[in-house]
C-alpha cells in the first residue's frame, strides 16, 4: 500500500502497486467517495490486508460507510471485502449478481446486505447518483464501473489500466509515451478478446463513454486522470486491429529470475 491521498474534493484514493518483473508496476487502486452515504469502491489486494485497513481507517471510519461497490470479483478487488464488511456493519454490498453468486462458493456472502446491480442501474447515495456502467474493456463478465453524476467521474474498473515505469499519483506524472504503450499493452493482454471484435462495434462501445464525457477517470490500474477521456478512448480505438501482445513465457521467467539472483 501507498499513502492515501485526495484526488479531488470528496474522493480519496487508497493506492497500492504490484511489481511486474521486467515490466514495471501495475497500480491497484480502491476509492472512497465521501458522499452523504459514503461509498468504498473495491477492497484492494489480500496481501495488503493490514495496510489496507489502516489506509481505509485513515480516511474514514468504516462504521460510516453505507456502501461497498464491487466493480468485479477478481482477487485484487475483493482482497479485503470480508474484513471491510465486518468493520462496516452499516454498509451494503453493491455488485453484479453473478459476482455475488461466484463469491458465495468460497465464503458465506451475507445476502441480506447485498444490492444487485446491472449495467444501467443506479443507486442514490444522498447527494449524488451512482450509475453502473460497463466499461469498453473488461476481463471479467461481472464488471460494473461507476459513474458519479456529482463529481462527473468514471470509476472504470480495469479499463484504462497500464503497467507504468514507477508508481505515480497522477496520470500526468507518467510520460506520454510510457502511458500510451502501457495502456495499449494492458488492454491487449488483459482483454485478448478485443482483437476478435469488429472495429465498428467496438467504436460504438467507446462512444457510449464519450457521450457520458466524464471529467475524471479513476481506473483501478492507473493513476487518476483528469481531462484525458477523449485521448484514452482514441488510444483504445487502435487496439483491436493491432498485433496482439504476447505474455512472457518460461524463457522470459528464467531470464528475470537470473537477473534477480544477480542483483542479490
Amino acid at each position: 500500500m501507498d499513502k492515501p491521498y485526495q484526488a479531488m474534493p470528496g474522493i480519496e484514493v487508497l493506492p497500492a502497486h504490484f511489481s511486474v518483473p521486467g515490466a514495471g508496476f501495475l497500480p491497484v487502486n480502491s476509492f472512497v467517495i465521501k458522499a452523504k452515504e459514503a461509498v468504498l469502491v473495491d477492497t484492494g489486494m489480500g496481501i495488503d490486508s493490514e495496510a489496507f485497513m489502516r489506509a481505509l481507517t485513515s480516511v474514514i471510519d468504516p462504521r460510516d460507510l453505507k456502501w461497498v461497490w464491487l466493480t468485479h470479483d477478481d482477487a485484487d478487488h475483493t482482497g479485503n471485502l470480508q474484513k471491510v464488511l465486518e468493520a462496516a456493519p452499516n454498509a451494503r454490498l453493491a455488485a453484479y449478481s453473478l459476482a455475488v453468486l461466484r463469491m458465495s462458493t468460497a465464503w458465506p456472502v451475507p445476502m441480506d446486505r447485498v444490492y444487485w446491480l446491472n449495467p444501467g442501474d443506479s443507486i442514490s447515495v444522498g447527494d449524488r447518483k451512482l450509475t453502473a456502467v460497463r466499461p469498453p474493456l473488461f476481463d471479467n463478465p461481472t464488471t460494473i464501473g461507476v459513474y458519479d453524476d456529482k463529481s462527473e467521474a468514471f470509476f472504470s474498473a480495469d479499463c484504462f489500466g497500464a503497467i507504468i515505469p514507477t508508481p505515480a499519483q497522477d496520470a500526468d506524472d507518467v510520460a506520454e509515451k510510457d502511458l500510451a504503450q502501457g495502456m495499449a499493452g494492458w488492454a491487449s493482454l488483459d482483454n485478448p478478446w478485443v482483437h476478435m471484435v469488429q472495429s465498428n462495434g467496438f467504436s460504438e462501445t467507446l462512444d457510449r463513454i464519450r457521450q457520458i464525457a466524464p471529467k475524471m477517470i479513476f481506473s483501478a490500474h492507473l493513476p487518476p486522470a483528469t481531462g484525458k477521456t477523449g485521448q484514452f478512448l482514441e488510444l483504445l480505438r487502435t487496439v483491436p486491429p493491432a498485433t496482439p501482445s504476447i505474455a512472457p513465457n518460461q524463457a522470459a521467467l528464467e531470464q528475470i529470475l537470473a537477473q534477480m539472483r544477480g542483483g542479490i
